[in-house]
């Protein structure tokens, strides 16, 4: 359905950096901005589009060092993508918007909230982990996570996103993996991989991480939907209602009970109409 979709690619010259983001819609419509995960970009979110579009100016930036922007010139972590997010929204004149980040995405997205309270209208997020203690990273993406940081490790993935033999051995050993692969549009993992800026990678890596949102969470005022799911091996839904419990202003939590991590991945239809009910009111 999306090649009916107008979607407009841009580049926005950020403190010596192009950062690339695509819009698309009304631009008078409520602007809402999808934030992807680590290793991903804009792409993931195609599926989005056609129900998205009706309602809201949708913007989808890759962040720096992923998909088609550059790495920034200084470190490439969760505040350095705020910042650009910030440069984004002043570009398309928007005095608030919308947000919905997907796992590391979502990460951004609490730390924008914080960060510019005043320039958010709504805030959805699925799979972000709010402090490194509480968060139950399973073996294969700890190791996924820890390799990351070391700068190496990056390139090494480049280099096998190139050679397509290697990922059937890699759907074999990891079933997660599997489940993505088949939820997302054909080859898109592989050239998210092959596309990453390897200091980017070490970067965002080790500052997922490390992640420490707990003064960050009580300076968000806009209201929040927050989306747990009831199989997620690293976020309990106890975890997340300890998250909850930062926040001054009370978040909308919704239990998929059924659901695993990748729920923004997999079940497209249920995710857009909690984004369209919640950013619509």
């Amino acid at each position: 359905m999306t090649e009916f979709i107008d979607i407009e690619h841009h580049y926005l010259d950020y403190q010596g950096s192009k950062i690339h983001f695509v819009t698309c819609g009304n631009s008078s419509n409520p602007p809402l901005f999808l934030l992807h995960s680590f290793y991903m970009s804009w792409a993931i979110f195609r599926p989005y589009l056609p129900a998205l579009v009706q309602r809201f100016f949708i913007v989808v930036p890759d962040f720096p060092g992923f998909g088609d922007s550059m790495m920034l010139v200084s470190v490439n972590d969760t505040k350095g993508y705020c910042l650009v997010l910030n440069g984004i929204r002043k570009f398309i004149k928007a005095e608030k918007i919308s947000l919905f980040g997907f796992s590391a995405g979502g990460v951004v997205a609490l730390k924008y909230a914080s960060l510019y309270p005043e320039n958010v209208y709504r805030l959805c997020e699925q799979g972000a982990p709010y402090f490194h203690k509480d968060y139950k990273i399973i073996m294969r993406d700890r190791l996924i996570l820890w390799a990351s940081v070391w700068p190496a490790i990056p390139k090494f993935l480049q280099w096998l996103a190139r050679w397509h033999f290697i990922w059937p051995i890699l759907r074999r050993v990891s079933k997660n993996l599997d489940n993505e692969l088949k939820v997302l549009e054909k080859g898109r993992l592989e050239a998210d991989v092959a596309q990453i800026k390897v200091r980017a990678g070490h970067e965002w890596g080790r500052d997922i991480l490390n992640v420490d949102l707990r003064r960050d969470l009580p300076n968000i005022k806009c209201p929040t939907l927050i989306l747990a799911c009831g199989r997620d091996p690293y976020l309990t839904v106890d975890s997340i209602k300890r998250m909850v419990g930062y926040f001054s202003i009370s978040p909308v939590l919704d239990v998929a009970s059924g659901a695993d991590h990748e729920l923004t991945l997999k079940n497209i239809g249920y995710t857009t109409s909690k984004i369209i009910n919640f950013c619509s009111s």
